[in-house]
């Protein structure tokens, strides 16, 4: 049995942070997958404060998430 796989990256837009899918095609809904990375950058990164978060909607799904 084979399990779906798919890449969420985080990339530091100098300012912001973006996070997106890089690759793949998750099963389920891909925000709680978002987030989860975004909250593990946040983890990586204690010196750096997070103010606002915008879910950026793509057919009314949520696909992908920037941070300030």
């Amino acid at each position: 049995m084979s399990e779906p796989r798919f890449n969420i990256t985080v990339k530091d837009m100098g300012g912001w942070v973006r996070t997106y899918l890089l690759s793949g095609e998750p099963t389920g809904e891909l925000a709680q997958y978002l987030s989860r990375t975004l909250a593990a950058w946040m983890r990586k990164n204690p010196q750096l404060r997070v103010r606002f978060i915008v879910p950026i909607s793509s057919n009314g799904d949520t696909a992908e998430l920037h941070a300030w």
